[in-house]
């Protein structure tokens, strides 16, 4: 068995939207993300996931719980195997009760251990260095990218051994690769760049060749438990603070172009790992709320990437521009031959994505014929009729200049519209924000639920399905709890005295709402309005704090039960005098009420 404080702690270091992320696109939609369902037949992102508390919630059908219950459900898998397939995501080694444990060693630690093996190297060799200087990069840029060196496969293997790493471990880690003639390390007579993930984990390597008649001349950890290139940025969890800032983000070709560019001072810059730009980076950028500069070399390899990029970038609505390095060189060159300034002119300049991918297109294509522009606008249909009406429309008089044609002839949208999801709870509710303040507190501060009894009842709040789960004292496995963290602009009320005051709006609305009142709840109405009203005037007649407290609790006590005409009347007579005479508005209410 797993043991329970494992898997707390794997529920706490564990990012739900990291995982849900792996099964569906995964956007950021105000405090918290959105995705489509897949519990259901959904079109819209009727789910929503709370990073913070570590749940989501489907508005739709309902569908919730926390990270393991999502993979439960989505893989059909048992517990104990959505726990461990999540810590295997996570990179996080459980422990067990039983011998098992002994048969799950953690293999976190074997890349750190293999790159502080490769740093040591570095230092010894010197043409290693050498080309990295050569190449304008100095010992502060070694340190804080972590470069390192491979040196032969036997000693990666004889190091792999004396630390006691298993061949099963190292493959599982990339550290090894296996063939017909046995196991030799993944890095042989390679410089090292060690690539982190967004939390800061070290995932891989890439290894740049010193032999350049070696055709691969940079190379990438093979796909492993812990490394999908697929998935990941180089230089992304040096860069993602910048990125957050800035609200844009360089994706640069290679290894030493980021780092190129963090030189230049453009610490918002990452790299693609070998491959374009794929389908599984785009939830990636999106939750980094970025806007995306493509910078690739202009030869036909850059172009090429450029194109596919592009097309990818704009069609997942993801803002951005083109730019292309002319002169045969790339960042890397610039900085090293001190032309930083050309670099920064280079990257103010660019095309947007959209438009750059259109011209590519038409510039693709024969255009000597009205037949072949005809053909030509039909390429462009085809991407222009899955953009956004106003965004495809927005391309019309460029595509009528590329081709030459009058600009009533170019049709690029369908004009289909988009029924945006609108949130149930949101669309059949007013957001009383008082209220849900109140709600967040009193679920947060379960011990004010008897107080809260006393003051009040679920049937003066508009949320009674959520009111009413907090005073169950259920938990996020109910779909009301977690609804309730889903409403943006909420602050929490952070001591007693803004409690009992939203308790006092909350009352009063409650009358305020009621088309015809009887006389007993025109009392009450006029008692909490009169209490609204003065609530600070009132507290000032109070050299304590803490007496004033308990005499608001006692009046909203006596004002919630009393339940007789009379009562309330001689009630709200002696508040108005108490409040008038700035005495004390509990004096002597006992003695003339009952």
């Amino acid at each position: 068995m797993i043991e329970q404080a494992s898997i707390e702690q794997l529920l706490q270091k564990t990012d739900i939207v990291d995982i849900i992320a792996h099964y569906v696109e995964v956007k950021k939609q105000g405090s918290s993300y959105v995705c489509v369902c897949p519990f259901h037949d959904d079109k819209n992102p009727s789910m929503h996931i709370n990073s913070i508390k570590g749940f989501y919630h489907c508005f739709a059908c309902k569908a919730g719980g926390n990270v393991f219950k999502f993979v439960m459900d989505y893989e059909k898998l048992n517990f104990v195997e959505a726990v461990e397939k999540v810590a295997s995501w996570s990179n996080f080694s459980l422990t067990y009760t039983s011998q098992k444990q002994d048969n799950k060693k953690s293999i976190i630690h074997i890349l750190p251990t293999l790159n502080a093996f490769y740093k040591q190297n570095l230092a010894k060799n010197k043409e290693a260095l050498a080309y990295l200087y050569k190449r304008g990069l100095n010992d502060e840029d070694i340190r804080t990218f972590e470069l390192g060196f491979a040196p032969s496969s036997n000693e990666t293997l004889r190091l792999l051994q004396n630390e006691q790493i298993t061949q099963e471990e190292a493959l599982e880690v990339g550290a090894i690769k296996q063939n017909e003639n046995g196991a030799y390390a993944s890095f042989i007579n390679r410089i090292t760049f060690s690539i982190y993930d967004h939390k800061n984990l070290l995932i891989g390597f890439g290894g740049r060749t010193l032999d350049e008649t070696n055709m691969a001349k940079y190379v990438n950890s093979p796909q492993s438990k812990l490394f999908d290139k697929s998935r990941v940025f180089y230089a992304l969890n040096l860069a993602k603070d910048a990125i957050y800032k800035q609200k844009e983000m360089i994706i640069c070709e290679g290894y030493m172009d980021a780092i190129a560019f963090h030189k230049a001072g453009f610490k918002n810059a990452v790299a693609v790992l070998g491959t374009a730009l794929g389908e599984n980076h785009i939830p990636l950028i999106k939750r980094l709320e970025a806007r995306v500069i493509l910078c690739f070399d202009n030869d036909n390899a850059g172009l090429n990437a450029a194109v596919r990029s592009a097309h990818l970038l704009s069609l997942a609505k993801i803002d951005g521009k083109v730019v292309l390095i002319e002169g045969g060189k790339d960042p890397a060159e610039l900085v090293a031959s001190h032309q930083e300034k050309l670099l920064f002119n280079i990257l103010e300049k660019g095309i947007e994505l959209g438009e750059f991918y259109i011209r590519s297109l038409i510039a693709s294509c024969d255009l000597n014929s009205a037949l072949s522009k005809q053909k030509a606008l039909e390429e462009v249909q085809k991407y222009t009729f899955n953009l956004e009406p106003l965004i495809a429309n927005s391309y019309t008089t460029l595509v009528a200049n590329l081709l030459g044609v009058n600009i009533n002839d170019i049709k690029l949208s369908k004009n289909t519209r988009k029924i945006s999801f609108i949130n149930p709870i949101k669309q059949s509710k007013i957001n009383n924000i008082s209220e849900l303040e109140l709600l967040k507190f009193l679920y947060e501060n379960n011990e004010t639920i008897g107080l809260f009894k006393l003051l009040s009842t679920k049937e003066y709040f508009l949320h009674q399905d959520i009111t009413k789960a907090i005073l169950e004292q259920k938990n996020f496995e109910d779909p009301s709890i977690r609804e309730l963290y889903e409403f943006e602009n909420i602050k929490n009320l952070s001591n007693l005295e803004e409690f009992l005051y939203a308790i006092c709006k909350i009352n009063l609305a409650y009358f305020n709402k009621l088309k015809s009142l009887n006389l007993k709840q025109a009392f009450k109405k006029q008692i909490y309005n009169l209490l609204n009203q003065n609530l600070e005037k009132i507290k000032k007649s109070y050299q304590n704090d803490e007496v004033f407290f308990n005499h608001l609790i006692e009046v909203l006590k006596s004002v919630h039960f009393l339940d007789d005409e009379k009562s309330l009347e001689l009630f709200l007579n002696r508040l108005q005098k108490n409040i008038k005479d700035k005495k004390a508005i509990h004096y002597n209410f006992e003695e003339e009420v009952f």
